[in-house]
């Protein structure tokens, strides 16, 4: 005889409730803290080198809180040093940032609703930490409420210790001696920025393809990193036309 009474299946599991905007800002601002072991040597090598070529103080700073771009900072030092006219020096930063235009088109769907007066103090923080981690959190479901804050914890955190490692590297930079080359911190950051990305096959060919055209072309103007961004993009778009995903369970 059957059971009258079967036994219920249990309740489908609950969505996390989205965070507070302050639980949000705290839990960027820690995941923040492991990322400065690679960001503050950086920031120190851009203030040191700053000093290095004649700047002063006021100058040295402005640059770092006005620009806030650690390429684009050793570039400005590199060719300020080398004498070169000021227009090659704003057109080399222009061409070394452009990653941010990509960076911005990517996030700024997601943070419509966000009042423009914020989205203004976002895009002035916007850093490769801060993209990559607000758009893992965007990626794992959370809502963008939740992603906007947790940017904004984050990129905080990272401004004031780049403005310090920066104030530092000013203030000692005669100490540092020239042969102390870290800019191996930069490419250290950008591989522990893009692993956690690799999960499915169109960022793992991207990152293949950008990554083979950054190294084996040779591009003007320094134009590679552009360049590999385009063809990793153009990579994944296109297999993803050619060979499309079957539908799950097929």
């Amino acid at each position: 005889m059957p059971d009258e009474n079967p036994p219920l299946s249990p309740p489908p599991p609950q969505p996390p409730q989205p965070l507070p905007p302050g639980a949000a800002f705290r839990a960027g601002a820690l995941a923040c803290l492991p990322l400065l072991m690679g960001a503050v040597p950086f920031g120190i090598v851009c203030g040191a080198s700053a000093a290095s070529v004649g700047m002063d103080f006021h100058q040295a700073f402005a640059m770092s809180w006005m620009v806030f771009a650690g390429s684009s900072q050793i570039a400005f030092v590199q060719l300020l040093g080398a004498g070169a006219p000021g227009w090659v020096i704003v057109l080399t930063g222009w061409i070394v940032n452009l990653r941010f235009m990509m960076y911005s088109a990517a996030m700024a769907p997601h943070f419509r609703a966000v009042p423009r007066l914020r989205r203004w103090v976002a895009s002035y923080l916007l850093t490769d930490q801060g993209f990559a981690f607000g758009l893992l959190r965007l990626n794992a479901g959370r809502p963008a409420g939740e992603a906007f804050w947790f940017y904004m914890g984050l990129s905080v955190v990272m401004w004031a210790a780049w403005q310090a490692a920066n104030l530092a590297g000013i203030l000692l930079g005669r100490l540092i001696p020239a042969s102390w080359s870290m800019d191996y911190v930069v490419a250290l950051t950008f591989i522990s920025l893009l692993a956690p990305l690799l999960k499915d096959r169109g960022m793992v060919l991207a990152a293949v393809v950008g990554a083979a055209v950054s190294v084996g072309l040779n591009v003007p103007m320094k134009l590679n990193l552009v360049a590999a961004a385009l063809a990793g993009m153009a990579a994944a778009l296109a297999m993803e036309r050619l060979w499309p995903r079957k539908p799950s369970g097929q």
